[in-house]
């Protein structure tokens, strides 16, 4: 397990430690404790995601100056003569 895992890990056992230290110590609500959990999810989850380097640059496909993309969006059907 590399250094940053670990970090991970001991940063999310000291969350929920204060977070059980807030409902038995000092009798906060478990409600609030769980909203204050769910509020800064989102922000937590996508600072993760994006230092993590979850999505990588390296495999997109950029198009060149030269050739710009003329592809059709609707496939072209054959003519069949029929009306």
């Amino acid at each position: 397990m590399n250094q940053r895992a670990v970090l991970w890990t001991l940063g999310g056992c000291l969350a929920m430690a204060i977070g059980l230290a807030a409902i038995f110590v000092f009798d906060v609500p478990v409600n609030s404790v769980l909203l204050v959990a769910l509020v800064l999810a989102c922000p937590l989850a996508h600072l993760v995601m994006m230092r993590s380097g979850m999505h990588d640059h390296g495999q997109h496909q950029h198009r060149s100056p030269e050739r710009p993309d003329t592809a059709d969006p609707a496939p072209s059907r054959p003519d069949t003569g029929r009306r």
